[in-house]
């Protein structure tokens, strides 16, 4: 659930900061790990930092870091059942609070992208996760298949009976992605399954917890 501050290089004698990344692994890994999509501006020049991180920095070349704790997105106990919602490079986020459990408490993971093709990030690993049992369940949408055309908010919305459940059990929900659209939409879609009060209550006490941006 913590943070990765990357600092850019300078460029023409201007010192560009910091951006932050959503951290895909866990501390016995040995490494940090990120999942970064290459953004660009509508004249097809890439984002200043995506674009070094993942085209003009080198193997071996170094890198300004230091990792922020983020204690609001930290996950529950491991036999709390848990519920993760996400699109895009959120799922970094996600991917770790996966990668600390075992298959005492359950997940859910409800994820939208996309493309199949293109965008199922992490494929086997999900997979994996899901006969092992670390993983319970899987719902995948991609936006722009024929014959998908869901988004992540369709999910919630499809899965709301099952989120109710889950949520009786005592289930934690951890959202990760964008701000615009994906959590704005996921939270009315979470407020119609459950309540807006009861959404609040969850809220307050730490079982919705959220990192968008």
């Amino acid at each position: 659930g913590d943070i990765a501050e990357i600092g850019l290089p300078a460029r023409d004698g201007v010192t560009p900061g910091a951006r932050e990344y959503s951290i895909a692994s866990l501390p016995s890994d040995g490494r940090l790990e990120f999942l970064i999509r290459l953004m660009r501006h509508p004249d097809g020049a890439p984002g200043l930092a995506s674009g070094w991180l993942t085209h003009d920095l080198v193997v071996g070349g170094e890198v300004g870091l230091r990792v922020r704790a983020n204690r609001s997105f930290h996950g529950p106990t491991d036999e709390t059942p848990l519920i993760l919602i996400g699109n895009g490079t959120g799922l970094a986020g996600l991917r770790a609070h996966l990668k600390a459990r075992t298959a005492s408490g359950g997940a859910w993971l409800l994820f939208g992208e996309r493309t199949r093709a293109h965008d199922a990030f992490f494929d086997s690993e999900l997979q994996a996760w899901l006969a092992s049992g670390v993983l319970t369940r899987l719902d995948r949408c991609f936006s722009r298949d024929a014959g998908d055309g869901r988004y992540v908010q369709d999910l919630v919305t499809a899965g709301a009976e099952d989120i109710r459940a889950w949520v009786a059990r005592g289930a934690v929900i951890l959202v990760c992605g964008s701000l615009e659209g994906m959590s704005q939409g996921a939270h009315a879609a979470l407020e119609q399954a459950l309540g807006a009060e009861a959404l609040l209550e969850l809220l307050e006490t730490g079982r919705y917890r959220r990192d968008v941006y």
